[in-house]
């Protein structure tokens, strides 16, 4: 048993154009191109602009010092407060 909506889909998905598809496929494939060029020079491109400007290196742009600035904790020592104890 077919309802209507269903009548009405099958109607719309026949009017469409075969190249449909293809074409869809094609644009996903750019975009997706497109990001990946972005995701490479866009951190470089910010660098070199900071750069310009007279600003220092960007710290969260490096991969190294975000691996360096980790401090090494140690199980056997207790953490310091964060906080000044009360009086």
């Amino acid at each position: 048993m077919n309802n209507s909506l269903k009548k009405l889909q099958a109607e719309r998905e026949a009017m469409l154009p075969p190249e449909l598809e293809d074409r869809i496929s094609q644009h996903v494939g750019t975009l997706s191109l497109f990001s990946n060029v972005i995701e490479v020079f866009v951190p470089n491109a910010l660098q070199v602009v900071v750069q310009l400007v007279g600003g220092e290196d960007l710290p969260c742009l490096k991969k190294a010092s975000r691996s360096a600035a980790g401090t090494k904790m140690d199980w056997r020592t207790p953490p310091e407060p964060s906080l000044p104890s009360p009086i």
